[in-house]
């Protein structure tokens, strides 16, 4: 059902949008004016393509997929990445740790990382356990502090991950000003109506365009750019606490537990609306 609760939520916007102003005794026809949108929406592209790198340009269209296709992080995917651990934990236990070289090293052809598919599936979360159990195998971590190089990781790609809603968040601060300048170029061409016998009527429709800049660049502000950069902020947060409990469990393991207590330091970390049961 996820899936569908995206479009369902931009559905219910625009028919209260539309809807609402229908209501007001208003004709549709008189808020459709599409030089306003190639204003507004075009500045608005270009203006996110001058302040942003090309790789956040392609980042937005993922992302806008992963917004749409519903939870990337969900209880399935926790159960996996735990059992994925724990497996790897009890093969180091059983064989030594060289014997998970053959699994980090190319993971793709891992008869143990292949049982785990949205674990392949979700890179940052895949390349986190490659890079930390090679890790291991190369250095002891009590030559480091092993933990606070978990959590430096996992900063790192946040902050990288932060880069695109904070780049859509500049654009829903922007949007209305956008609407602005649509506003007041509307403005300039009523002024050139003014004068001799002056059609009403037309100035009035005149300026009614030019509201409709205004009010276009705060509805796509506020009730689509705003609300898509949220919904970014919540996944990263989700993929946040996805690395932060894989981390857990990683320096529990270096540090000498057994798998089974491994394993439940890493249950404790995660958030309550994922929780998996314990297996008996």
């Amino acid at each position: 059902m996820s899936i569908f609760a995206k479009p369902l939520g931009i559905l219910v916007i625009f028919l209260s949008f539309l809807g609402g102003f229908k209501l007001m005794g208003g004709n549709l026809a008189s808020i459709w004016h599409p030089s306003e949108l190639v204003i507004i929406l075009g500045v608005a592209i270009g203006a996110f393509m001058v302040s942003t790198p090309m790789y956040i340009w392609l980042e937005a269209f993922k992302s806008a997929g992963r917004v749409f296709a519903g939870d990337k992080v969900n209880k399935r995917l926790y159960a996996e990445t735990i059992g994925l651990l724990e497996e790897l934990a009890r093969t180091a236990r059983a064989s030594g740790m060289l014997a998970l070289e053959k699994h980090v090293v190319n993971p793709g052809v891992s008869p143990i990382f292949s049982h785990y598919s949205l674990v392949m599936k979700h890179k940052a979360l895949r390349k986190f356990i490659v890079d930390n159990f090679s890790y291991l195998l190369l250095n002891p971590p009590q030559s480091q502090h092993f933990e606070d190089h978990l959590l430096d990781q996992i900063d790192g790609i946040y902050n990288s991950m932060m880069e695109l809603p904070k780049a859509t968040g500049k654009i829903a601060d922007w949007l209305p000003g956008f609407g602005i300048v649509a506003a007041i170029m509307g403005v300039i061409l009523t002024m050139t109506l003014l004068g001799g016998e002056m059609d009403v009527a037309l100035i009035g429709q005149s300026v009614g365009a030019a509201l409709v800049g205004t009010l276009a660049g705060i509805f796509f502000a506020f009730a689509l750019v705003a609300p898509f950069t949220h919904a970014l902020e919540i996944m990263n947060r989700q993929d946040r606490s996805l690395l932060e409990m894989t981390a857990a469990f990683i320096a529990a393991y270096a540090n000498g537990v057994s798998p089974n207590l491994a394993v439940e330091v890493a249950r404790q970390r995660i958030p309550p609306e994922y929780d998996i049961p314990r297996s008996n």
